[in-house]
């Protein structure tokens, strides 16, 4: 079991990340930047019924391939999550914990298998404690192993405005990017 120290996220170098990113969510939703699924269920860098989290990928790839590993971890056809719609959502943030500098992987302890792994237990530890320490974001590879993922502290945000945009809708699983 992982433990990582609160201190040391706090310690790590905050970088500045322009951000071009995308997600899929159900139809519906009006607000892709809300993080309310996030908060309630949790995610890889939040545990369920703590804060809003806006997840992102950075190719459509990517979010492709988030949605695929969804469908597979919860058994389900990915028709039954089908249609979906595609938002691209940019914006400039200040204070980014990079989980992909070999450097503040280093200095966590930490390897970049552990950060997409299925066990969710340190990446939760780390989305906490970026939280705590008023990150904006977390910078780090998808556990796809296609591409990376923003997760985006939308109550940290600070004045840094992200707008979304919707691009597309999905389907059909056909359709698809691979």
């Amino acid at each position: 079991m992982f433990d990582i120290e609160a201190n040391a996220v706090g310690s790590a170098a905050a970088r500045p990340l322009s951000v071009v990113g995308f997600r899929n969510q159900a139809m519906g939703f009006s607000n892709p930047l809300s993080g309310e699924g996030a908060r309630r269920f949790g995610g890889r860098f939040n545990p369920p019924q703590s804060y809003p989290v806006v997840y992102l990928c950075t190719t459509v790839e990517c979010s492709a391939a988030e949605l695929l590993r969804h469908a597979k971890r919860q058994n389900l056809a990915l028709e039954a999550l089908l249609p979906r719609e595609l938002w691209r959502i940019e914006g400039e943030l200040s204070r980014v914990l990079d989980l992909l500098d070999k450097s503040t992987l280093e200095m966590l302890g930490v390897a970049r298998d552990d950060l997409i792994r299925d066990d969710l237990t340190l990446t939760r530890q780390i989305g906490e404690s970026a939280y705590e320490h008023q990150f904006q974001a977390v910078l780090s590879p998808s556990a796809t192993e296609v591409d990376q993922v923003i997760a985006v502290f939308i109550e940290n945000l600070a004045g840094a405005v992200l707008e979304p945009a919707l691009i597309g809708e999905w389907k059909e699983p056909q359709r698809l990017p691979a």
